[in-house]
């Protein structure tokens, strides 16, 4: 039993590092960046079929508006974080 539990210590540890990994800004920013570029392109696609005639499902629409929703909350996830490690 006390095998099965350094173990489990060991994975939460292990666990721990990575979610400190995760917080640093670097990484922050990259994905930060590559959902605007992505979210970007889809912006510029849609408005491209709309401009051309093409009818735009609503469907298309909302999901866009989820992602603009998910885009606020990175942006404001960086920021909140960045003020949490001084600027760091």
């Amino acid at each position: 039993m006390n095998r099965i539990e350094s173990k489990i210590i060991e994975i939460i540890k292990s666990l721990d590092r990575i979610m400190d990994t995760w917080t640093k800004l670097t990484i922050r920013r990259t994905l930060l960046i590559a959902y605007t570029i992505l979210l970007l392109l889809q912006t510029i696609t849609t408005t491209l079929v709309w401009l051309f005639g093409k009818d735009i499902s609503t469907n298309w629409l909302g999901i866009m508006t989820i992602e603009y929703a998910a885009f606020g909350t990175m942006i404001s996830w960086y920021f909140a974080e960045r003020k949490r490690n001084g600027g760091e």
